[in-house]
């Protein structure tokens, strides 16, 4: 994988040093600008749309696209929005937080382009991240690599 770009693969690696030659540094970038642009937003909009019964703009938005269910789509998706951008920042199930954020980008960028919005092409990018760390996973800095998961079996001892 992208973990060994460079150099003899059996060396030890440290992780913050090899941070720079893996995906972490794109996943942890993309969580966090998913995170502060979309999911905090939409998680506390999701919560007074609920509770306080105020009045969202996503709702109206997934209302005028057609979207089956907008009162229920549009906090279902802030909220994964939010889970996918903290998943991607600590690296935890990252290959599976990719597959779940999968539908909601495409349909995301569905809709944007029916609309001719210009957000059109941050959803493109985020397509392409989220690909990427489905093809790639975590990287070197994560709690997939602490605990090794998604590597596919145990290593033998000597």
């Amino acid at each position: 994988m992208l973990e060994y770009t460079g150099g003899n693969p059996t060396v030890p690696q440290n992780p913050l040093g090899s941070m720079f030659k893996t995906v972490a540094i794109m996943r942890i970038g993309a969580g966090t600008l998913l995170m502060v642009r979309h999911g905090v937003g939409g998680a506390l909009s999701a919560y007074q749309f609920f509770w306080k019964e105020q009045p969202w703009a996503w709702v109206t938005a997934f209302h005028e696209a057609g979207l089956p269910y907008p009162h229920l789509v549009a906090p279902i998706t802030a909220v994964l929005v939010a889970g996918v951008a903290l998943s991607w920042i600590v690296g935890f199930l990252t290959r599976l937080f990719a597959v779940i954020f999968l539908p909601v980008v495409i349909t995301a960028l569905v809709i944007l382009q029916k609309a001719g919005s210009v957000q059109v092409e941050a959803a493109w990018l985020y397509l392409f991240i989220t690909v990427t760390l489905l093809l790639y996973g975590s990287g070197a800095v994560s709690v997939d690599q602490l605990f090794r998961l998604g590597q596919g079996g145990s290593k033998k001892r000597r």
